[in-house]
C-alpha cells in the first residue's frame, strides 16, 4: 500500500444522496451574476472610461471646445476672416495634431506659421497614405513656387529634397 492510497481510504466520500443536496442548494453565483452589468453597458462604460482617460491627456485638446475651434477654423477656411479664426486657434491651443488641419493652415499669411507647419507636417508624412503624401508634395511644389516668402519657399524646397 502506498501512502496515496492510505489517504483515499481515510477520506470520507460523500454518498450520492450529499452529492445531489449540494448540486440542488443554491449558489451564490447567480446573484452575482444579476449584479453585472449587460455586456453592451459595460463596453458603453468602459469605452466612456477611456475616452474620459485620453481626454485628460490631452489637457486643452481633449475638450469639446477644442473640437468647436476646429469646425470653426475648418468653416472659416477660404474666407476673410481665416486669418484672424486661425490666429485665435494658434493662441489657445497652438499646432494640432490633425493633418487635415495642418494642411488649412498653410493658408495662413503669416510665413512663420507656414514654415512652422511644413515642418510638423514634414515630421508625420512618414506615417500618412499615399494620397495624403502626393497632396503633401504638391502643397511643397506650390508653395516653392509661388509663396511670397522667401524663407517658406526655401523651407518647402528642402522639405521636397529630403522626401
Amino acid at each position: 500500500m502506498t501512502p496515496r492510497d492510505y489517504d483515499d481510504d481515510d477520506r470520507e466520500r460523500p454518498s450520492w444522496r450529499e452529492i445531489d443536496a449540494r448540486r440542488d442548494r443554491p449558489h451564490s453565483r447567480p446573484l452575482a451574476k444579476e449584479r453585472r452589468l449587460p455586456k453592451k453597458q459595460a463596453e458603453w462604460v468602459r469605452k466612456m472610461a477611456l475616452r474620459q482617460a485620453e481626454a485628460l491627456f490631452k489637457g486643452k485638446r481633449g475638450r469639446p471646445e477644442y473640437q468647436t475651434a476646429l469646425r470653426e477654423l475648418e468653416e472659416a477656411h477660404g474666407t476673410k476672416k481665416f486669418p484672424a479664426v486661425a490666429k485665435k486657434f494658434l493662441q489657445e491651443y497652438g499646432l494640432p495634431e490633425e493633418w487635415g488641419i495642418l494642411n488649412l493652415l498653410l493658408d495662413v499669411p503669416e510665413p512663420e506659421v507656414v514654415t512652422e507647419v511644413l515642418r510638423v507636417m514634414a515630421s508625420q508624412v512618414a506615417s500618412r497614405s499615399l494620397v495624403e503624401k502626393q497632396g503633401f508634395k504638391g502643397r511643397l511644389q506650390i508653395l516653392a513656387l509661388t509663396n511670397a516668402d522667401a524663407e517658406v519657399r526655401q523651407e518647402a524646397e528642402e522639405i521636397m529634397a529630403s522626401l
